[in-house]
């Protein structure tokens, strides 16, 4: 009698390594590409965070400029700084409801506060404040300002509001002003002075610190104004945009 053995053959062997390896290359691809989705996804969250954060904070501090606790005293012409890109925010603290740079409620004082873009490094400041940073030590997992553009939104107009709605000094019940934004300007043009300023319009860009090679773009991304940025192409960074508009409420 002849014994039948039974097993794999060797084609059969090798057509089952060949379908192993197939599926093993597939899982691993799946693998890596969900890794780096993860990773991306981290660098637009952390942009978004930061981005949020940023927008909170100078709305709550340039909100503050001209505060005085007592109503009837008159406001700063300087209460709001025109600098080129450089917010300066003056105001009277009444010791409870004021916030400086770090988020602390400053004594009953007149406050100067600065919000600006870092002389040489890409990092939002206010006073000696980091808002925004890139990580210390070289960690990678910050965020770095690529641009900061302010402009200054100028009430020049109507010449005769009701003294209870405009801004300016009551002349026979009527102001000179409505106290709403008729333009937004980088810089004051003749004839227009600071206590004419209602509002202040901020535009700034941050850009992750860390690089993925799964970050393709199409062409350098623009700036503020609109302008291509050299090398951001290829940097394989993300970037994002935000503006924000603050009414000054202390007219």
């Amino acid at each position: 009698m002849k014994t039948q053995q039974s097993g794999f053959s060797l084609i059969e062997f090798l057509i089952a390594i060949a379908i192993s390896m197939v599926a093993m290359v597939a899982v691993t691809e799946v693998y890596v590409s969900s890794k780096a989705n993860s990773r991306v996804q981290e660098m637009q969250n952390r942009l978004s965070e930061d981005g949020r954060f940023g927008n909170a904070m100078m709305q709550r501090v340039i909100s503050q400029a001209g505060y005085r606790e007592t109503p009837s005293n008159a406001v700063a012409a300087d209460r709001i700084g025109i600098a080129a890109n450089v917010i300066t925010v003056k105001f009277r603290s009444d010791g409870a409801n004021q916030m400086v740079c770090d988020g602390s409620t400053p004594a009953v004082a007149d406050q100067t506060v600065v919000i600006r873009k870092h002389a040489t490094l890409p990092k939002l400041i206010c006073d000696a404040v980091d808002w925004i940073a890139p990580a210390t030590a070289g960690a990678g997992n910050g965020t770095e300002l690529v641009d900061f553009s302010v402009k200054f939104g100028i009430d020049t107009g109507p010449a005769a509001t009701n003294e209870n709605l405009g801004c300016g000094t009551s002349v026979a019940l009527l102001k000179p002003r409505d106290c709403i934004v008729d333009s937004y300007v980088s810089a004051l043009p003749g004839g227009v002075t600071a206590d004419q300023i209602v509002a202040v319009k901020v535009c700034w860009m941050l850009r992750t610190e860390a690089t993925d090679a799964s970050i393709v773009k199409g062409a350098n991304v623009s700036d503020c104004a609109g302008t291509a940025i050299a090398n951001t192409q290829n940097d394989r960074k993300l970037y994002r945009t935000f503006n924000t508009t603050v009414l000054l409420r202390n007219r």
